[in-house]
């Protein structure tokens, strides 16, 4: 490769990868909106385990 195709894949190399990170940001910053009744549904589950519950009398 002469000194003019180096200079070629350089810029192209420097472009895409400047391109590259400018839609990573871009991706990084986007936002999904959830909707109010999703968010109800989606309520934590309690931590607690309810061990009276798995004691059985037989």
């Amino acid at each position: 490769m002469n000194r003019k195709e180096w200079l070629i894949a350089t810029i192209l190399t420097l472009i895409t990868i400047v391109s590259w990170v400018i839609f990573d940001i871009l991706h990084t910053r986007s936002t999904v909106e959830i909707s109010p009744k999703v968010q109800e549904i989606i309520t934590p589950i309690d931590p607690n385990l309810n061990t009276s519950s798995l004691e059985s009398n037989p």
